[in-house]
Order: C-alpha cells, then structure tokens, then sequence
C-alpha cells in the first residue's frame, strides 16, 4: 500500500487531516505535517527525507503539498530528490484539497503513479462552480 505524507502551511495539514479522519475514521500509513513560518526548506529537508524513508511500507510515498513554490513544495522536492536517490519511490504533487487527499487514500492500493493519477483527478473533480 502506498503511504501519504500531506506536508503544508500551518494549519492546513492539520485540518486536512482532521476532514479525513472525520470522513473515513483512522488512516493507516497516512501523516500530516504542518510547516510554520520560521521553518526554511534548507533546514527542514533533510527531516522530511527521514520521514519519507520511515513512512514507506515497500510501495512507494505519495507527498501532497499545498502550494507550488512554497516553502512546504521546496522541502518536498529536495527530500524526494535524495529519497529516490537512495531507491525509495517518491511523488510529489502540488495543490492539495480534500478531494485529492481523499481519493489518494481511497486508491492507494495501486501503484505509485496510479495512485497520483488518481489523487489529480480528485483534485480537479472537486474544483467546481457549485452555483
């Protein structure tokens, strides 16, 4: 099964997280993270790589960020970098909703790639007028 990291602003993570669990319960191999002002992607890289590496089951790691060009994206992209450096399946995909969160999850017994198909066709399902 592949595992999911949300990394985003504070407290974007957190109440993502919280829309989940509201919706499905409690998610296995699934870790929200919030990044807070004074956190800079040079200084947090390399624990997000230590993270992505503890958080593989064996199927790879799907991590969701906010927005493209921040701070939370900037720290996702150098640890996947060093992660698939060292063999571990790692995407990365910007622009996280609750649509795409949870139609990764609900799809992650797929491959990686399949997998963040599927969470980017959440994410553009979900974006819609409603009026």
């Amino acid at each position: 099964m592949v595992s999911i990291i949300l990394i985003a602003h504070t407290p974007l993570a957190a109440a993502l997280k919280a829309v989940v669990e509201h919706v499905l319960g409690p998610v296995e191999l699934f870790t929200a993270i919030d990044i807070f002002p004074d956190q800079c992607a040079a200084n947090y890289a390399q624990t997000m790589s230590n993270l992505i590496t503890e958080a593989d089951a064996g199927d790879g790691v799907l991590v969701l960020t906010d927005l493209p060009g921040a701070s939370p994206s900037n720290i996702c992209i150098s640890a996947a970098e060093y992660v698939r450096a060292q063999g571990v399946p790692c995407i990365v995909l910007s622009g996280v909703n609750p649509g795409m969160l949870l139609r990764a999850i609900n799809y992650r017994q797929v491959a990686l790639d399949a997998v963040a198909s599927q969470a980017m066709i959440g994410a553009n399902q979900s974006t819609m007028r409603v009026d």
